[in-house]
Parts: C-alpha cells; sequence; structure tokens
C-alpha cells in the first residue's frame, strides 16, 4: 500500500487533531517511565539505544543477518556493526557463517541474552500490570484493547518506514544510565568499569 493510499485523509504538515499529539506523547511518557524504573528495579549492565534494538531484534529473528537488523529497525550498517562486536563481546550474541551460502554471516542470541530479555519483559510486564490495576477505569477497557491499538500504531509506522526515504539515525551521544535500555548481566558484567554511562 502507498503512502498516499495509506494516509490520504492524514495531514502531513503538523496539524493533525490534537488527540493525536496527546496520544503520542502518552506512549514517550509510558515508555519513559517502564526505562526509568527498569534502570532502578533490575540488575543491569547499561546499553546504548541502538545495543538494546539490535538485541532485541536479533532475540526475535534468529540466524538473522547485519542487513536483516538494519533493515527491520531503521538503524544504519555501521551503526549495526558497532552494536553487534560490543554484544558479542559481552556474550550475548553469536555469529556463524551460513551453511549454505558461506559468504553470509548468521546471528543469534546467547542463552544468556535470552534469559535477560525474559527478565526484563517479566519487568516491563509487572511494571505496566501494577499500574493498570491502580488506574481509575469507570469504563471497564481491558489490555487486549490497548494491545489492539498499539500494535495498530506500531504496524502503521513500520509501514511507513518501509514505503518512505527513511532517514536512520546517525551516532548516538552519550547519555546518563537513567535513560538506558537495560539488560540483566552477570556478577563479572556488573563489575566490569564502562567508560561513561550510556543510554
Amino acid at each position: 500500500m502507498s503512502k498516499d493510499a495509506r494516509r490520504s485523509d492524514v495531514p502531513d504538515d503538523g496539524s493533525a487533531a490534537p488527540e493525536f499529539r496527546l496520544l503520542a506523547e502518552l506512549v514517550i511518557d509510558v515508555a519513559r517511565e517502564i526505562q526509568l524504573r527498569a534502570v532502578q528495579t533490575t540488575p543491569v549492565v547499561p546499553l546504548t539505544q541502538t545495543q538494546g534494538q539490535v538485541m532485541r531484534y536479533v532475540h526475535n529473528h534468529p540466524e538473522c543477518s547485519a542487513s536483516d537488523i538494519a533493515d527491520g529497525s531503521g538503524l544504519q550498517r555501521a551503526n549495526v556493526s558497532t552494536a553487534l562486536r560490543e554484544l558479542r563481546g559481552r556474550g550475548y550474541i553469536t555469529s556463524r557463517r551460513d551453511d549454505v551460502d558461506g559468504r553470509a554471516i548468521r546471528i543469534a542470541s546467547t542463552g544468556l541474552a535470552d534469559q535477560t530479555i525474559e527478565r526484563l519483559r517479566a519487568s516491563w510486564a509487572d511494571l505496566i500490570a501494577h499500574a493498570w490495576a491502580g488506574g481509575d477505569d469507570p469504563a471497564g477497557n481491558s489490555p487486549g484493547q490497548a494491545i489492539e491499538v498499539l500494535d495498530r500504531i506500531r504496524s502503521g509506522l513500520i509501514a511507513d518506514r518501509a514505503s518512505t526515504s527513511f532517514a536512520a539515525e546517525g551516532p548516538e551521544p552519550v547519555a546518563s544510565a537513567a535513560d538506558s535500555t537495560v539488560m540483566a548481566g552477570t556478577g563479572a558484567d556488573r563489575a566490569r568499569p564502562e567508560p561513561s554511562p550510556l543510554r
């Protein structure tokens, strides 16, 4: 589906309805709150935003290639390569030559990465569940309804990126650990000093 067909009735000049502006703010705020609490409640090794994206993509797409990761996540290939090298050094991923095409490199997550991601997902789920239970919901909405709406938004954003000239991100600035995409690590990982706190 083309961009024009998909968005023929939606303005591209920043004049979208106010409820869409509010929805965007809410999505960003929820993600921020999850990140802040994950840093506080999970034994972590801070990762950059790019490392976190790459790690989750590899976990969800075993035996993928670096090009698959770049295309699927919208990241620059050079940044993907750097993140893969760093994640491999921490024991989160492995790589091997393809059995059929020896020129291709297949990337997979390790058991440590899989366990870490599951721990993080469980932590995220607990945070959302507690927030959901503590809120006032006279309409009786269900988590399934929220999932349906957010999945629609995510699918639309991914489709838009696939159909347009998407400018991938440049090198990431160093930020505070409180702004981290984080993953739990081994004791040795946590003891290893970081050159600086990373987002």
